[in-house]
């Protein structure tokens, strides 16, 4: 899921040089507060595209000397002047990018060295930001918001809901009302919603276990409705929240209001996986109308946008066998066991904010690129 970068073929000097805008290696002020040049060269390799590299220099640190390396990142004399921000920024994504490294190789612990290192980074820069510490500003808090959106997304496809609540209540109360980061809390709220029952386990941004509860389907679709409202009525032409909006209506039983939402959703819709779920939802949204006839045209509109996605094949057999066109259902139900390719934007759309987790990667990288 990650992809490598490879950048120039710097020394590790000459990139951190870079890096730092041409100071010392270390940036210091007094001796005591220097890098490690070891993780100056990571640091370096990372920002110049070589993650290889960063990685393997990043991995010769010990726990102990990593934890010292963060308490050192957050003084000012780890960097002077507007360098300082600049540093947080580029190791908080060394640090994320190892964890996640770590964790597309097998589960991490939510205490994973890296990430604690990450965030505890992140706080401080947001903080920096606020405080108008020169060279930290609004720039540097959208990183801080994207930060957020990138963990949620991780979170989102591994299902870990009782974790990315913590994440966003707090990325809110930093960025109140954000559309992004409340259309990814809303679609934290349709997850659950999709549940009949169960036990969630919420925990705090360290990981650690505050609470757990049984899932209230109804009352996280009411959320996720309130939440999504709120995002159309500041963000009109946000498409994934219009067409969240319209299946959530759909599935609270109001067809003629979600209707309304993904014909608006309709003419935004220029990804072919958000074309292809709003005419599939508009489908399901007519069928539920009792229009048969208009619910197997949308069905038929998703199957030319994607062919091999098989939620709008069944549907559109199932149209077309309700409206007593029963050898028509079994032709569309018998071409769809013939393919092999079955990819289907469904099984990502109920994942939350996970198919944002690449585009949200690639474009926090351009945060730290030369």
């Amino acid at each position: 899921m990650l992809r490598r970068r490879r950048g120039a073929a710097l020394t590790g000097v000459t990139i951190a040089i870079v890096l730092l805008g041409g100071r010392n290696l270390a940036g210091a002020q007094e001796p005591g507060s220097r890098l490690p040049a070891a993780y100056l060269t990571a640091l370096a390799s990372y920002r110049a595209g070589d993650l290889s590299a960063a990685f393997k220099k990043l991995e010769s640190l010990d726990q102990a000397e990593l934890t010292e390396v963060t308490r050192r990142l957050q003084r000012k004399d780890s960097a002077g002047g507007t360098s300082w921000p600049r540093l947080l920024t580029a190791a908080i994504l060394l640090h994320t990018e190892a964890f996640l490294i770590r964790a597309e190789a097998g589960p991490v612990p939510a205490s994973d060295p890296y990430l604690e290192s990450a965030y505890v980074l992140v706080r401080r820069l947001l903080k920096l930001a606020d405080e108008g510490e020169p060279g930290a500003g609004p720039t540097e808090r959208m990183f801080v918001r994207d930060w957020y959106l990138l963990m949620v997304s991780f979170q989102h496809g591994r299902a870990a809901v009782g974790w990315s609540r913590a994440y966003l209540t707090e990325a809110l109360e930093a960025f109140p009302r954000d559309p992004a980061l409340t259309l990814a809390l809303a679609a934290d709220h349709e997850m659950l919603s999709d549940l009949t029952a169960g036990q969630i386990r919420y925990l705090d941004t360290a990981g650690r276990v505050r609470r757990q509860s049984g899932v209230d389907a109804s009352a996280e679709l009411r959320e996720a409705i309130r939440l999504l409202s709120e995002v159309k009525a500041a963000t009109p032409n946000m498409v994934e929240a219009r067409m969240r909006l319209g299946r959530l209506l759909y599935r609270h039983g109001d067809l003629d209001a979600a209707a309304r939402e993904l014909a608006a959703a309709r003419p935004l819709a220029t990804q072919d996986e958000i074309v292809y779920l709003v005419a599939l939802f508009s489908g399901m949204v007519e069928a539920a109308r009792g229009h048969d006839e208009r619910a197997g045209t949308f069905y038929a509109e998703a199957r030319r946008r994607m062919p091999q996605a098989q939620s709008a094949i069944v549907a559109e057999a199932e149209a077309a066998y309700v409206a007593g066109r029963s050898r028509e259902a079994a032709a569309i139900i018998q071409e769809a066991l013939q393919q092999t390719d079955k990819q289907d934007p469904w099984w990502i759309y109920i994942m939350g904010e996970w198919w944002h987790f690449e585009p949200w990667l690639a474009g926090i990288r351009k945060y730290v690129q030369q």
